[in-house]
């Protein structure tokens, strides 16, 4: 109940008239202190609200003009305490949302039978009471507060003109500025004559603003006492209410905060110095709490990881440092917390996905009162050493571990180094090999043009290194024919220090060149877009695909990041998929969906298909993926979505209707209730017929041939119930159509203009049929449509008239379509409803 005994009368708009009916039954026959008042439209209810006070108000949410989201904003513009319950029949979570952001009261979905109304009928008491009783605390509130004349300041009622005029003064203002509470309300002193002149702009703005937003205004400044001293005042008032006048008037309370505004002012003298000093530090500073948790930061922090400081302020150091580095990282912490010092070098991701290396440095630091508060400490950045450190074991890798064998000359031109694939490929341990004349392995021929292309290059600026054919001798005597990558190598002075050569097969070399010009043109072939990237997101490949679904080709992306093509949120959660493969040996690949973004900035929803590249000494080496177009299927869903939601939102209310007056028929014996449940019968029928026929005509047309425009519009007028209507054809002409199509045209816009086109004198109306330039026309001499109905007419559902279905109209858009087609609404010229259907831009 509400709480308070009093009768509630409710305002319930829905555009069903039986389902409006069956509500106020319920709710007053089964409460007898709830009064219904129903209006079949959003504008109707406004109308009826504004000519009398209502406690709720209950609204459907689908109806035509204005819906009840678009509804409940305009109540809550007028009146916004009031609550509003909105009872639908469309529920998801959008609009569940929408609504609640609007400031709906209570969101209820209608059910099947009786309960659904003893359930709204507790929403409205519940809503009802709540808003009385907040109503009489705010009243008691208001009076408590006058009560505090005895705080450290002065309480004041005055009006919000300039120089803010005291109606009323407590006793306090006096020993607060000099001044006595009388000379302030005889207007002898006013207010705004103490203020300082740089601080009443300022203040009057702030003012004007909180109240403005209908918000208390807090705000601290500066005043001149009685006695010229400079004072700092804190005040808190708002709004009670207006005077005769219109005027706004203030209540609040004002209090001296000199001695606060001078410590604080000197604390942030000593925080600006402490700020500027830190944020000139090139290293990251930080402050973590002993939950990890970032306390305290530097500019520098904010630069490098990209992030914004409000998202720093809820992050903690885990969320900064790689996933990969977390075990010791919080090892090295709690090390921290117990020694007192730490150290680790650990990955940093930033906010658009870069990784960097830092050595992180950190030391206990303890509160004013000796209490352990945090970790303190610097990050380096270290990713440039880090780089260094790991080319040089990759070249040592590549050098011990490739497949090709490499060796080093000194200045003499002996072995100096060999790796183990030089021993394998000539048959020699690697000891015996080192030191040795390269002519042991290789004929002299061959030796001789090697030196003299080293030569050739020491005397050539442009060149670095060279390639020649040379053949090689193994232990067992077989001859090898190689390509001979050769270069020159220099001290840190400049002066020759040797060479360096790189040996390869040639027939291996051709035999994988032949491979991959095979893989190559696989990959071209493929229909669909193929890419590979590195490490850090940046293509490496793209083939000619990709140009036509995103508009850059494909030497336009190699090189670039992803982020290119792809936005950032969607980036994140394809890199953590990625994490995923890399977390699980047992998967290979992943596949998700999301979109890509062309050159233009326009978005197409695209599937992906994921694989790892093959790894390098354990470490993530990029990833390949393939891209599929994937909108036609998206739009087939979206479609299905939208019918499923007009056919489950458009048999809900005939279907409550039945089973509403069947319940309502057997609990009072009045039978005259199963006529209306009949009538919702027959209206689900015809809502099944129209939504069938409606899905049909959603497909491509049949078999077309030239049609006879007159002749059939006069073959679907004799299957439509015309009444005393009258048919005129005017003019003949023929038309390339399916006829079985076209003819479903002419009978729902026969059926549209007898049911709605009637004529203002009450006499049959006349149906034309005629030819244009560019096609035809359908007109009658009826009322005709309003000019701002007419953009609704053809969306699924519309229909202003309580047995129409919504959908005839919607048939003839979708055929109109289906043959490519344009149909637009205007005014015949007897002032009726005139349907102009253009086929060709010429005739």
């Amino acid at each position: 109940m509400s709480g308070h005994g009093d009768e509630i009368s409710v305002l319930h708009v829905d555009d069903d008239p039986d389902l409006g009916d069956l509500v106020a039954v319920h709710l007053e026959q089964t409460h007898g202190d709830i009064s219904v008042c129903t209006e079949r439209s959003a504008a109707d209810g406004l109308d009826r609200l504004s000519e009398r006070a209502f406690d709720c108000v209950v609204s459907d949410h689908d109806m035509p003009g204005m819906d009840g989201l678009e509804f409940l904003k305009v109540v809550r513009e007028e009146y916004e305490e009031l609550p509003f319950i909105l009872f639908t029949g469309k529920g998801n979570e959008e609009i569940a949302s929408d609504a609640i952001s609007a400031g709906v009261t209570e969101y209820l979905q209608k059910g099947v039978g009786t309960d659904q109304y003893a359930v709204l009928a507790n929403r409205i008491e519940r809503a009802v009471g709540e808003r009385r009783a907040k109503t009489a605390l705010e009243e008691s509130e208001r009076m408590l507060s006058t009560l505090i004349s005895n705080l450290p300041g002065m309480v004041y009622r005055a009006r919000n003109e300039p120089d803010w005029p005291m109606q009323f003064v407590s006793n306090g203002a006096a020993e607060l500025v000099g001044y006595s509470s009388a000379a302030f309300e005889s207007g002898d002193v006013s207010w705004g004559s103490l203020i300082k002149d740089s601080e009443i702009e300022r203040l009057w703005e702030t003012v004007q603003a909180c109240i403005a937003a209908d918000e208390p205004f807090e705000v601290s400044y500066q005043i001149e006492t009685a006695d010229g001293e400079t004072r700092w005042m804190w005040e808190r008032g708002r709004v009670v209410g207006t005077d005769d006048d219109g005027v706004e008037i203030l209540e609040g309370f004002i209090t001296d905060v000199t001695a606060r505004e001078e410590r604080e002012r000197e604390l942030a003298n000593q925080r600006a110095f402490t700020e500027k000093l830190i944020d000139s530090i090139d290293d990251m500073f930080y402050v973590v709490g002993t939950d990890g948790s970032l306390v305290r930061w530097n500019d520098t922090v904010s630069s490098v990881t990209g992030y914004t400081n409000e998202k720093l302020a809820s992050m903690d150091i885990g969320d900064i440092v790689a996933d990969s580095d977390h075990e010791k990282l919080w090892e090295v912490f709690e090390e921290t917390l117990e020694t007192g010092y730490g150290t680790i070098e650990a990955g940093i991701e930033t906010a658009d996905g870069e990784r960097l290396q830092y050595e992180f440095k950190g030391s206990l630091i303890e509160d004013g009162r000796g209490d352990l508060f945090g970790i303190a400490g610097i990050g380096r950045d270290i990713t440039e050493r880090k780089r260094r450190e790991r080319e040089l074991r990759e070249y040592r890798t590549l050098v011990e571990n490739v497949g090709d064998p490499m060796y080093i000359l000194d200045t003499d031109g002996r072995i100096e180094m060999a790796n183990e694939a030089m021993a394998a490929h000539l048959g020699y341990d690697r000891a015996e090999i080192v030191g040795s004349e390269p002519a042991r392995f290789m004929p002299e021929a061959d030796v001789e043009r090697g030196t003299a292309l080293i030569r050739d290059l020491l005397g050539d600026d442009e060149r670095t290194w060279a390639a020649y054919e040379m053949r090689t001798i193994s232990a067992d005597g077989t001859v090898r024919i190689n390509e001979d990558r050769i270069a020159p190598l220099f001290d840190e002075e400049g002066n020759f220090d040797g060479s360096v050569g790189v040996m390869r097969e040639t027939t291996e070399r051709k035999q994988r060149e032949r491979e991959l010009e095979r893989y190559e043109t696989i990959i071209e072939a493929v229909g669909d877009p193929v890419y590979t990237l590195d490490d850090e997101g940046v293509f490496t490949y793209v083939n000619e695909a990709i140009e036509q679904l995103t508009g850059f080709e494909p030497d336009e992306l190699i090189g670039e990041h992803i982020s290119t093509i792809m936005t950032g949120e969607d980036i994140n959660r394809g890199s953590e998929l990625i994490r995923t493969i890399l977390s699980d040996p047992t998967r290979q690949n992943v596949t998700f969906e999301t979109d890509i973004v062309d050159q233009t900035g326009n978005h197409t929803p695209i599937e992906i298909h994921i694989a790892l590249l093959p790894a390098t000494d354990g470490e993530f080496n990029g990833t390949a993926g393939v891209i599929r177009d994937i909108s036609d299927r998206k739009d087939r869903e979206r479609q299905l979505a939208e019918f499923a939601s007009v056919v489950s939102h458009d048999l809900r209310n005939p279907l409550n209707v039945v089973k509403g007056r069947i319940s309502v028929a057997r609990t009072s014996g009045d039978v005259s209730h199963l006529e209306a449940a009949e009538s919702a019968a027959d209206r689900m029928d015809e809502l099944i017929n129209d939504l069938l026929t409606l899905a049909r005509q959603g497909e491509t047309v049949g078999e077309t041939a030239m049609v006879d425009l007159a002749a059939l519009a006069g073959q679907a007028w004799i299957d439509v119930e015309t009444g005393e209507a009258t048919l005129e054809k005017i003019g003949t002409a023929t038309i390339e159509a399916d006829a079985a199509r076209l003819r479903a045209v002419f009978e729902n816009l026969f059926c549209n203009a007898v049911k709605h086109g009637r004529r203002a004198d009450g006499a049959p109306i006349t149906v034309s049929v005629g030819t244009t330039d560019t096609g035809f026309y359908v007109a009658d001499d009826g009322v005709g449509i309003p000019p701002e109905e007419r953009d609704d007419v053809f969306e699924r559902g519309y229909t202003t008239s309580d047995a129409g279905t919504g959908f005839g109209l919607a048939i003839v858009a979708e055929v109109a379509q289906a043959h490519g087609w344009s149909v637009s609404v205007t005014e015949s010229e007897s002032g009726g409803a005139r349907f102009e259907f253009t086929t060709s831009s010429e005739r």
